[in-house]
């Protein structure tokens, strides 16, 4: 039913009146992966929808890469869009890439070093696989979270429930108990951390295929939690565009904050390494009157999971937040 009411949206023409609201606007899309994985918590992109996304963008949008915002009068005919990636897991290079070149489309992906150096799987992708595997085998998945114990029970058996309280609870520690819990759990359920990245070759010919490489910090830590500490947050952020530059031999003027994570004193740091644009995903376009190529430009994005198509394409329209905001 879901799936038939936003065919008909679509089909009536919602779309195209949402869009009316876009001019001289930026529209931004966060991308995680693309993929046929399933993963309930957080689903990737099947790689045919993912096409059939583009082809839409294709038919509404003017695709552009950040390097344009710079360097281009902004005279484009239709809205312009930017398809920008996070984590770079090596499904981008494997599903995500020939696509993109298979329509000589532009993208922005942002890498976690430690991901790239090491092939290190995210804590965030960790956490989901210990909640996949308890879901999927009907396992009773237990936390002690600020000394409280926590099942799906205490949330009517809504397993999305029980991870969203987790994930939000993990962000507030420090990095080495955050992982130290989830190795704890994954050790207990006899469960190794599973996944994929990309290593430098690859995101090195990314790079020369028109992809725009970022910054996604150097472990892909909760900034928030070590704003007190200069010397991390200096090798979270400095050192992660530094070493990326000097891998790919190109500047790195992107960074994208892990987890959506920021406040205004990190927001400054940033400022002060030299970044020109700085990504947040916060379900919003930006105007083109707060664009500077003098000083960092704060950017919103709208970040998109597997969905059917009619859904995906009134989530870039703002369908979903309008109604949010109405409701």
């Amino acid at each position: 039913m879901r799936s038939f009411i936003f065919k008909v949206l679509y089909f009536i023409g919602i779309p195209r009146v949402l869009r009316f609201g876009k001019k001289n606007k930026l529209t931004i899309l966060s991308i995680h992966r693309v993929s046929e994985e399933e993963d309930y918590f957080f689903s990737p992109i099947k790689p045919a929808n993912f096409e059939k996304l583009l082809v839409y963008l294709q038919k509404n949008y003017t695709i552009i890469t950040f390097k344009d915002l710079l360097e281009v009068k902004r005279k484009w005919k239709k809205p312009p869009v930017i398809l920008s990636f996070d984590d770079g897991y090596s499904d981008f290079y494997e599903k995500a890439l020939p696509i993109l070149k298979k329509y000589n489309l532009p993208s922005n992906h942002n890498v976690v070093n430690e991901c790239v150096n090491q092939n290190m799987i995210i804590w965030t992708q960790r956490l989901n696989n210990i909640f996949n595997h308890c879901k999927n085998n009907n396992v009773d998945l237990e936390f002690i979270l600020d000394h409280q114990n926590f099942r799906n029970l205490n949330f009517g058996e809504n397993w999305m429930k029980f991870y969203l309280h987790t994930f939000k609870y993990l962000l507030l520690l420090p990095k080495n108990e955050r992982l130290n819990l989830i190795e704890l759990k994954e050790n207990e359920l006899f469960i190794k951390p599973t996944g994929k990245m990309m290593n430098w070759e690859q995101v090195k010919e990314c790079s020369i295929n028109n992809v725009e490489i970022g910054c996604h910090t150097y472990s892909h830590d909760v900034l928030s939690t070590i704003i007190e500490n200069r010397d991390v947050l200096f090798e979270e952020i400095r050192k992660s565009k530094t070493e990326i530059e000097e891998k790919i031999n190109k500047k790195v003027n992107i960074i994208a904050l892990p987890n959506g994570q920021g406040n205004l004193e990190i927001d400054a740091f940033i400022n002060e390494v030299g970044f020109d644009f700085l990504l947040y995903v916060n379900e919003g376009v930006n105007s083109f009157n707060n664009l500077s190529s003098n000083a960092m430009n704060k950017l919103n994005r709208i970040s998109l999971i597997d969905e059917n198509p009619y859904e995906m394409y009134l989530r870039v329209e703002l369908f979903h937040s309008k109604l949010r905001k109405n409701g």
